[in-house]
């Protein structure tokens, strides 16, 4: 019948419709119906290649085909494992028709596609993509017609194909149900396929879930519902100095204590944003956390809970980060050559190296913050806080809950868990308290015992709170005639005058005018997106006579209403005060003529027009001034 069909092009009509259709792909192949044997094999190094991409594949069908096999052992049978190729992984068979099939190369490694060997149960389940049953005759090629094929295509959970289960025995010994046995060994396949897979997915997510967990910045606890911790992530177990196994397995109440915690297990109320002080069972060190706590439902009941915890040494970090309580200010950053002021410079870098207390003083202006900000980033805590509070500038019944913070209640509209003072917000790093002098007798009492013990107690509480924080104080006053006056505590005195360091007054540096000028006009300009403006020698003359009672805070503001007034990139003498301009050091020709300052002007015109020949332009030019308004000048004093 065979034969008849080769013969006759496939034309029969009693043929199957997918037998007809891989006949007729198989013609189209230009596959050799008369062959006796395989025609393709893989090298030895190209079938360890494919042996170890489908290593996962081979482990989980091995068991179920031996399975298979004991159930046609002695039947003259053989079990075999395709790829989705066509390609055999595995053949298990008895050693007769493991000879009988070595004859045709139905062995591992051969290629028995239907593109390599026509019509057969392994190539045809592979493009017909269902389970097929292929007989003796049906086989497009010599080699295969004393055989019958129960061949069913393995899918992967994408609904590919990923291989093709096989069995191939005597055309004589077929039973139909050897096909549904192929179908049910490899339905099993799939499902530890799909099994295995899906254990992957939980792993990997598990994984993923566990390096999350390890990225946050807080501590995660997870409980069951007796109180057992589940889990934890790293952080957690850094913040209580424990391992893993001191931790998991436990009961939270033997790792950890706090009423407040005990009381939410209890209730399972959801706990936001309390901060708590947690003991560590193991070692009874004491961390203050913010804690939260909430409960976990499943179907309505109670399974466990997440409590979450942050270190309020990191809440407090952020909140400096976000709310800007950090130095800016370096020591490159304060300008100056002026050799008192390098002298106090020194003695600056000197206070960063070491921890003592700081006590700046000079005039208002003079650059104190600069300076405490300047110690605090050259010091080891310039990592750490920077909050710098002006004792003048808060009223005197504020300025205690702004230095120590208050407990809950503490008085009408205290914020509820009450407030942090900067005390404890600067913990780690530096509080600047300016204008020191201003503040109150009785506060000073309570900056003496924080100064003394390290420790804060918040207004209206009793909780003690340990800080470690550096203290730079400043004034304009003189502290020491107000220790004498009894305005100001002499022990507080003298608990500051650590490391004193004098700020000299912009008149006593002098020499620093031009440098600073050419600083904060680089540094205007590059703000208001302008070029830096050109400055002559008569404006530099003018800004070094004068007398400066702002120091360097009103240098700056000066040059900035100069350049915001100015029209183009050059600041002139108009564009400054009179104050200024009035402070020159030209002569006084005829004092009972004009006021002083008038003459000083009238003065300063005479002598650029004399020294530019009346070269109206370049005298001008000379005095900072524009034509127009030295013309309208010399008409205002007379000059012709």
């Amino acid at each position: 019948m065979w034969e008849k069909f080769v013969m006759e092009g496939v034309l029969q009509e009693d043929l199957d419709p997918m037998i007809k259709r891989s006949w007729l792909r198989s013609k189209q192949f230009n596959v050799n119906p008369f062959q006796t044997i395989g025609n393709e094999k893989l090298s030895g190094r190209e079938l360890q290649t494919l042996l170890a991409e489908k290593k996962e594949l081979i482990q989980i069908s091995l068991p179920l085909m031996n399975t298979l096999y004991s159930l046609v052992k002695g039947s003259g049978f053989l079990v075999t494992l395709c790829n989705e190729n066509g390609y055999l992984l595995t053949v298990i068979g008895d050693p007769e028709p493991l000879e009988n099939a070595e004859r045709i190369q139905f062995v591992t490694g051969a290629n028995w596609s239907e593109e390599a060997m026509g019509t057969n149960a392994i190539g045809t389940a592979i493009l017909e993509m269902k389970p097929i049953q292929i007989f003796s005759y049906q086989h497009y090629t010599r080699a295969t017609q004393s055989w019958t094929c129960s061949a069913s295509p393995i899918f992967d959970s994408n609904n590919n194909i990923i291989g093709v289960l096989n069995i191939s025995g005597p055309f004589d010994k077929v039973h139909p149900h050897t096909l549904g046995m192929i179908v049910s060994t490899v339905k099993a396949i799939e499902f530890e396929l799909q099994l295995i897979e899906k254990t992957n997915r939980n792993e990997m997510m598990m994984s993923y879930l566990e390096e999350t967990t390890n990225t946050l910045s807080d501590g995660i606890i997870i409980i069951n519902e007796s109180g057992t911790v589940i889990k934890t992530n790293k952080i957690m177990r850094q913040i209580l100095n424990l391992s893993e196994k001191e931790i998991e397995g436990k009961w939270i109440s033997n790792v950890i204590e706090n009423k407040e915690m005990a009381s939410f297990f209890q209730t399972n109320q959801e706990v936001m944003d309390r901060e708590v002080k947690l003991q560590i069972c193991k070692t009874q060190n004491q961390i203050s956390v913010l804690f939260n706590a909430k409960p976990i439902h499943r179907q309505g009941m109670n399974i466990g809970s997440l409590i979450t915890v942050k270190e309020i040494k990191k809440v407090r970090q952020l909140v400096n980060h976000f709310s800007g309580n950090q130095a800016k200010v370096t020591f490159e950053d304060i300008i100056g050559k002026n050799e008192r002021f390098l002298q106090c410079l020194l003695e600056a870098k000197l206070a960063a190296k070491n921890e003592s207390t700081v006590l700046l003083m000079g005039e208002s202006g003079t650059g104190k913050d600069l300076m405490a900000q300047g110690i605090h980033n050259e010091s080891s805590r310039r990592k750490s806080p920077f909050i710098a509070i002006n004792c003048g500038g808060i009223p005197r019944d504020l300025l205690g809950s702004e230095l120590f913070g208050y407990a809950e209640g503490a008085f009408t509209g205290a914020r509820k868990g009450g407030h942090a003072g900067k005390f404890e917000l600067a913990d780690g790093g530096t509080l600047f308290l300016d204008e020191i002098g201003e503040m109150s007798l009785e506060m000073q009492v309570l900056l003496l015992r924080v100064l003394q013990t390290r420790e804060v107690v918040r207004i209206g509480g009793s909780r003690v709170v340990p800080v470690n924080v550096r203290i730079i104080a400043a004034t304009n006053k003189d502290l020491w005639k107000e220790v004498q006056k009894g305005s100001f505590r002499d022990d507080l005195f003298f608990r500051l005058n650590v490391m004193p360091i004098q700020m000299p007054s912009l008149r006593d540096r002098k020499d620093d005018i031009p440098l600073l000028v050419q600083h904060f006009s680089s540094q205007l300009a590059f703000r208001m997106q302008r070029k830096s403006p050109a400055i002559n020698d008569h404006v530099l003359h003018l800004l070094k006579a004068y007398d400066w009672p702002g120091n360097v805070r009103e240098l700056h503001n000066i040059i900035e209403r100069a350049m915001v007034k100015a029209s183009d990139d050059k600041l002139t003498t108009e564009l400054f005060p009179e104050e200024i301009s009035a402070y020159g050091t030209l002569k006084d020709e005829n004092p009972s003529r004009l006021p002083k300052k008038d003459e000083r002007k009238r003065q300063a015109l005479l002598e650029s027009i004399e020294k530019y020949n009346r070269n109206f332009s370049k005298a001008a030019a000379d005095l900072g001034i524009s034509r127009s308004t030295l013309y309208r000048q010399m008409k205002k004093y007379n000059i012709e």
